[in-house]
């Protein structure tokens, strides 16, 4: 006879803390080594934090008292004391508990893993963070060959007219070229596109002088928009560089998608073709729009770059992570680390770049041989895009500083943001005034080509699906303002129950590889002369070449929804020349300093937020907190919030824990 699961499990998952896998999981553990609750609880909340975005479920952060619904909405729960529980998850036979943070897994691959910082894996997730952080370790110990002088003259020639001193990206080029792994971050309008090209440059100028061939580049993305950008400006960048046309030339300026590189199987989803045994035909792939890349995604990417192959990583650490799991560049970077070099470094910076960086920065209790993990990232911060007075560029520095009273500030009295101050009731007209403002070029346009690229001038954006000020009822509240102003029509019949109109703008959701979508591909509804209305969407262009356009039926297309409105997260990757963000009508879990930051700089030109100012400051004020272990097996230590370092052992952590190993 089947035992039932304990009653504390079945009441979270009623009050949707938990989900129907999560108890099943807990469920199948159960069969396969009958559990104590505390044990099967643990495993379900493990689950449940992997679909949350958290790489494990880190015991010692968990609230005692509240944990967050379906919804994101607080729920009052009661959990077990926590040496205790973490003393029967330790002696359960489900579990392993290596000592080490690097240490390998027992053969017998139990389900879960509780490592000696009380945070509880599901093993899967456990060998994604290990492998990956031994990968890149042992990448940060491989020695790049180097022509100095002709690094050197590369670096002078390709950032000649440069006024900065130190020149960021110029040091970024100079690292990346010497480095087996690097990373760069910067937020928009910093140069890293700019910088992209020239450190692609600065690596074929590398294998002419060291008597090679031209690398074999690799240019990636997470998803086939970010693809497509990166090509069109890599194109851009190309025609701008000061170098021989040879040099230019061995630059591509194809973009694959990550997913399409690895050679994705639909039939196996969690498979790829390139890996550890079959690796990329690549001496060099660089990855935009990293910090979009979930753990296993990367894992398994890294695993199948060549081991003698550079690595590069670009992206903003300040923006919104992965819509699934992990938080890959928050916890590769270092806080106290951040821009700051080796001394080795810095003088080999000065002699071959000119650039003079400030005296080394230390960060304390830093490992022996972790100072190769600090030299080999740069955060740019000179913004060429925004005004470094007010507007956008105030706002985004104010959001990251946690600054609530600049942020609101910042949207008063300067050109380039502003505040729309109100509650839900009282925001409803003004939402509407502004959809018709920002739509109406958009949708008085016929010609397809002209409609998508009106579509990419305004967008609101909203950090929730449902509820008040939601994407739900903001896509309602546009259609309701747009028909009333005679901008659309909603027909009725075949049309009105299939929800599609001239003019509607639609975001696919779902991939289809055989049609060539995937999700989060804007399009635009349009009737032809044949009175058949058909989505039209960018097919991605071939090296050169500009994009084309194609039609497709309504009835055929994947799963896709209305997109006047949108989430922050899924605006990642797009820019827009104005943006209105609307906050929810209370301070909400999912409202964080990266999710405003994010929204704030997909604008351009303009941005408007809409809501209520104290939840605009409570926003500001919350961080992502994603639980991983990743930071402390890379840097020998866990990033505390304030960057400081703090390295007990880990067989001290055991002790202050008081594991039973």
């Amino acid at each position: 006879m089947a035992r039932s699961l304990p009653e504390a499990l079945l009441g979270l998952h009623s009050a949707g803390v938990l989900g129907a896998l999560d108890v099943e999981f807990a469920r199948v553990l159960d069969r396969i080594q009958p559990s104590n609750a505390h044990v099967l609880l643990g495993a379900a909340l493990a689950s449940r934090a992997v679909q949350r975005g958290h790489v494990c479920l880190d015991l010692r952060g968990l609230d005692k008292r509240v944990l967050l619904d379906d919804d994101e909405q607080p729920v009052e729960v009661e959990l077990p004391p926590l040496q205790g529980w973490l003393r029967e998850l330790g002696q359960s036979p489900l579990v392993a508990t290596p000592a080490t943070c690097l240490e390998p897994l027992p053969a017998d691959h139990r389900p879960l893993v509780l490592d000696a910082r009380g945070r509880l894996y599901l093993w899967r997730y456990y060998d994604y963070q290990t492998r990956l952080a031994a990968d890149l370790l042992e990448r940060l110990g491989r020695d790049v060959i180097v022509e100095e002088q002709r690094l050197g003259e590369s670096l002078t020639r390709l950032f000649a007219g440069s006024t900065e001193d130190p020149d960021l990206q110029r040091v970024a080029a100079l690292v990346s070229a010497s480095s087996a792994f690097s990373v760069i971050s910067g937020g928009p309008g910093t140069g890293k596109t700019t910088t992209v090209v020239r450190i692609l440059a600065t690596l074929v100028e590398q294998s002419q002088a060291l008597g090679k061939d031209p690398p074999r580049i690799l240019l990636l993305a997470p998803t086939g928009k970010a693809a497509q950008r990166l090509a069109e400006a890599i194109t851009e960048q190309k025609a701008k560089l000061a170098c021989d046309a040879w040099v230019a030339e061995s630059i591509p300026t194809e973009s694959l998608t990550i997913h399409r590189a690895l050679g994705y199987q639909p039939h196996s989803p969690t498979r790829f073709r390139y890996g550890a045994s079959e690796p990329l035909s690549a001496d060099c792939v660089l990855v935009d729009e990293s910090s979009m890349v979930d753990l296993a995604l990367l894992a398994k990417l890294v695993e199948a770059v060549p081991k003698h192959a550079q690595l590069i990583l670009i992206g903003d650490k300040d923006q919104l992570s992965s819509v699934e799991t992990g938080a890959i560049l928050g916890d590769v970077f270092n806080p106290s680390t951040l821009n700051g070099y080796s001394p080795a470094l810095v003088s080999r910076i000065a002699r071959l770049s000119g650039d003079r960086l400030a005296k080394p920065k230390k960060a304390r209790g830093i490992p022996e041989g972790r100072a190769a993990l600090a030299d080999c990232m740069v955060h740019l911060t000179k913004s060429y895009r925004y005004s470094s007075q007010g507007g956008i560029g105030a706002l985004a520095r104010a959001i990251n500083a946690g600054d609530g009273r600049a942020a609101w500030d910042s949207c008063h009295g300067s050109a380039g943001a502003a505040f729309i101050a109100g509650d839900p009731d009282e925001l409803e007209p003004k939402l509407g005034a502004l959809a018709v403002q920002g739509f109406r070029a958009y949708l008085e346009a016929t010609d397809p080509g002209l409609k998508l690229d009106r579509l990419a001038r305004f967008r609101l954006l909203t950090a929730h699906r449902r509820g008040r000020l939601g994407v739900e009822q903001l896509n309602q509240t546009c259609e309701r303002a747009l028909a009333e102003a005679g901008l659309i029509r909603l027909f009725s019949g075949f049309e009105q129950r299939a929800n599609w109109y001239p003019g509607q703008p639609i975001m696919v959701t779902q991939n289809d590889y055989q049609l060539g979508l995937f999700n989060g591909d804007v399009g635009v509804v349009t009737r032809g002369e044949d009175g058949r209305l058909r989505a039209w969407f960018l097919s991605p262009a071939a090296p050169g070449e500009a994009p084309s356009l194609r039609g497709i039926l309504p009835a055929r297309l994947p799963p896709h929804e209305t997109v006047y409105a949108m989430t922050v997260h899924k605006s990642q990757g797009s820019e827009f020349e104005e943006v209105a963000l609307v906050l929810p009508p209370k301070p909400s879990p999912i409202l964080t300093r990266e999710l405003i930051y994010t929204a704030v700089t997909r604008a351009k030109r303009q941005v408007t937020l809409l809501g209520q100012r104290a939840v605009l400051e409570a926003g500001v004020a919350a961080r992502i907190r994603r639980a991983s272990g990743l930071s402390e097996m890379l840097w020998g230590f866990e990033l505390p919030e304030d960057g400081g370092v703090s390295l007990p052992t880990a067989a001290r952590r055991a002790e202050q824990l008081k594991l039973p190993f």
